[in-house]
């Protein structure tokens, strides 16, 4: 019997047919949309290392400290807006007011002449970013099957240090101008990833997914043949697959029929799954990573390393390493597994810190050149480690564990975290590094094995396994329809 041939009638022609070219522009979403964070933190610390900024605002250990938590203030805020927006909206509707609302406060913050218009443009930026970084990942993840997705999701959050790298270049380039433009052209131009991502949303499809909740089948069915570059709508294995996915779906409704944010605590599994969404919330700004990436100039002066142009230039390096290190991370994923990836970084992590602590007590106040590089060179093996798993990670774990009835509850219950902990790190670690110095480092590496055994006994391995197929029960992942097919080839071999 022939089947129908595929005619568009809820899919944008400019939405390409060739599934390469959808994971490309997919890829560029992610980019564009995950630079915008990337962009915000690396600005603000090659701010916070110019004389010309610091001078104009009159900066203080206090202010500083407000500075750096306005767009951690804006996420909080955003966080209330990640599951409505998306659930109700769409995704890719999400999306575009993100990118709307960051457009807004980058013009505000651009033309602040005082330190109060220049935090609320940055709690507007951190507003619209807070709502994106929700739902971008889940926008990939519902769209790419599960050979592409571990990559890709881990490229999003990886592409953060896209726009650090950019912010950290044009920071340096902008360093010598001795008036207020040489903070303002850096905070223009972090209206860029938001014009773009605009540019890049009518090429991409929304979520076959979120069209199945909402009752659109014959439009998520039509996404599901565009992005697989079928020709025929009724293919036997697109139809397998959309019968799969609606069945689950379905399903879902019918076992979690209430409020997700009832469901989110409703069984031992999603018990399960809050649990591992809330130690990765919360461990993502302690592990030590923060103070690199808005303290940096603080670190490196505790170094030895004093002179701003160095600490400029030293923020252009590391912003390339992590990026190259993200990447080869997110390629990593689904080879060497979430798990393992994730617990070989904080051990790493941990000792790095301790070696980073004790250099900079010993040589922290002295003119060895070879102990500053070897404390230099911890910074960066300890951003490394952070990068390879970490930055991955966070948007593809709570995209993975969560199923679709709950995931934009769960997430935003994961940004909550991360934005608070943001928010309370922003005003603390700048104090407890002036009042601590290199026993600082200590105290952090000491509380990271805290970290290390919520990842030890409660997470679980989701490479490579469909989104409907992700079952959390007691400690380990049930992969049901797999299951279903080595008995099915046992049987047929017997």
């Amino acid at each position: 019997m022939a089947g129908h041939t595929l005619q568009r009638r809820y899919v944008s022609r400019l939405v390409p047919k060739n599934p390469k070219i959808t994971t490309v522009l997919l890829l560029a979403a992610a980019v564009v949309n995950s630079a915008t964070l990337g962009y915000d933190s690396s600005m603000l610390n090659g701010l916070n290392i110019l004389p010309q900024y610091k001078e104009y605002f009159h900066l203080n250990t206090a202010t500083t400290g407000l500075n750096t938590a306005a767009s951690w203030i804006g996420s909080i805020l955003g966080c209330f807006l990640i599951q409505p927006v998306p659930d109700y909206f769409g995704r890719k509707t999400a999306i575009l007011v993100s990118a709307i609302i960051c457009f807004v406060g980058c013009i505000i913050q651009s033309a602040a002449q005082n330190i109060v218009m220049f935090v609320v443009g940055r709690i507007i930026v951190g507003l619209g970013a807070q709502i994106s970084s929700g739902a971008c990942p889940v926008l990939i993840g519902e769209i790419l099957p599960p050979s592409k997705r571990g990559f890709v999701l881990g490229f999003f959050f990886s592409c953060f240090y896209v726009g650090s790298l950019v912010a950290a270049g044009i920071n340096y380039r902008f360093a010598d101008i001795s008036n207020t433009w040489s903070w303002r052209i850096p905070s223009i131009l972090q209206c860029v990833p938001s014009l773009l991502s605009i540019l890049i949303l009518p090429f991409i499809p929304e979520s076959p997914r979120w069209l199945l909740l909402q009752g659109k089948r014959e439009e998520a069915k039509e996404i599901l043949a565009v992005v697989n570059g079928e020709d025929d709508i009724d293919n036997p294995q697109l139809t397998n697959l959309f019968n799969n996915i609606d069945a689950v779906l379905t399903r879902e409704k019918e076992k979690f029929p209430r409020n997700p944010w009832i469901e989110l605590v409703s069984t031992k599994a999603n018990l399960r799954r809050l649990g591992i969404i809330i130690s990765f919330g919360v461990m993502i700004e302690l592990l030590g990573n923060f103070v690199i990436s808005y303290y940096l100039g603080n670190m490196l002066t505790l170094a030895g390393i004093t002179d701003p142009t160095t600490q400029l230039q030293i923020n252009v390096i590391l912003s390339c390493w992590s990026l190259v290190v993200a990447i080869v991370g997110s390629f990593l994923l689904d080879i060497w597994g979430r798990r393992p990836q994730t617990l070989t970084a904080i051990v790493c992590m941990i000792v790095s810190l301790f070696i980073f602590g004790g250099l900079t007590k010993v040589y922290g106040t002295g003119q060895d050149k070879s102990g500053i590089y070897g404390t230099i060179a911890m910074l960066f093996l300890f951003q490394g480690f952070y990068s390879i798993a970490i930055t991955p990670m966070t948007s593809v774990y709570p995209t993975e564990v969560l199923p679709i009835k709950i995931r934009n509850a769960g997430i935003a219950v994961f940004r909550f975290l991360d934005s608070g902990f943001g928010l309370m790190a922003s005003f603390s670690m700048s104090f407890a590094m002036e009042n601590l110095g290199w026993k600082f480092y200590f105290i952090n590496a000491a509380y990271n094995l805290v970290f290390l055994g919520a990842v030890y006994f409660l997470w679980v391995e989701t490479a490579r396994v469909p989104l409907e197929e992700v079952l959390i029960q007691e400690r380990w992942i049930m992969i049901s329809t797999a299951i279903e097919s080595w008995f099915a080839i046992l049987g047929t071999n017997g």
